[in-house]
């Protein structure tokens, strides 16, 4: 009985999760379309797009997490493509983020508005992202222990900002590693390999990883704080 009560507890947990995410995506789709019979125009469009690719990572971390929480023969074989699929489109979750540099006056639209929507996308994107983060933080924790989960995530933290760099100023896409490998990666090594030559690279790519890693260490912290996390660990210790 117990462990069918803590079953339907991390359930309905992930539903709520999924639930709220859910809502901010509807509202974020509200707010284009409000802007868009406002103004006579579909502008913001690509916001929509970006919103989509930041779902793919939380799906794909989803989908492995719960995977692995199955705990059956051979799941290695499924988990590691979703892994791999999160990890290619991570990016394009805090990417949304960078959408902010389009804010100005357009359309005969409120500036305040075109505000409000460029935040609401942004904060939906990356909270999407944040997510799927924890999801797969939990997942290397459960398979190989806190220490590697910890190296694991910091890992991914410390790349995620080269990842957006990628997409906003050379404008390469996550699918291009499909169809357009030998470019991609040639622009990679030419950066890696003369690193002092590109000094943007290395300045935004730096401070927008330790952006993400502060919100990152923000939500674990507040996971870790809520009451009931407080009250298994207390359980646990007596």
């Amino acid at each position: 009985m117990t462990k069918l009560t803590h079953l339907w507890t991390h359930e309905s947990r992930q539903i709520a999760v999924v639930a709220s995410l859910a809502f901010a995506t509807v509202l974020c789709g509200i707010l284009l379309v409000v802007r868009a019979l406002y103004a006579d125009v579909l502008g913001y469009a690509g916001l929509a797009w970006n919103l989509f690719l930041a779902w793919l990572p939380m799906i794909a971390a989803l989908t492995a997490y719960n995977l692995k929480r199955s705990d059956t023969r051979g799941v290695w074989v499924l988990i590691v493509p979703c892994v791999f699929l999160w990890l290619l489109f991570f990016p394009n979750a805090p990417y949304i983020l960078t959408d902010l540099l389009h804010l100005r006056a357009r359309d005969g639209v409120p500036l305040w508005y075109d505000l409000i929507l460029l935040i609401a996308f942004a904060w939906t994107g990356t909270f999407l992202g944040l997510v799927s983060l924890y999801l797969m933080h939990m997942l290397v924790r459960r398979s190989a222990g806190g220490v590697a989960g910890w190296i694991f995530t910091l890992a991914v933290l410390s790349l995620v900002g080269f990842g957006v760099y990628l997409g906003r100023f050379p404008r390469w896409n996550s699918w291009d590693l499909f169809f357009n490998p030998v470019e991609l990666l040639a622009d990679i090594w030419q950066r890696a390999r003369h690193p002092l030559a590109n000094p943007r690279t290395i300045v935004f790519s730096g401070l927008f990883s330790l952006c993400v890693t502060a919100m990152y260490l923000m939500l674990a912290a507040i996971i870790q704080f809520s009451p009931e996390g407080l009250e298994r660990r207390s359980t646990k210790a007596e």
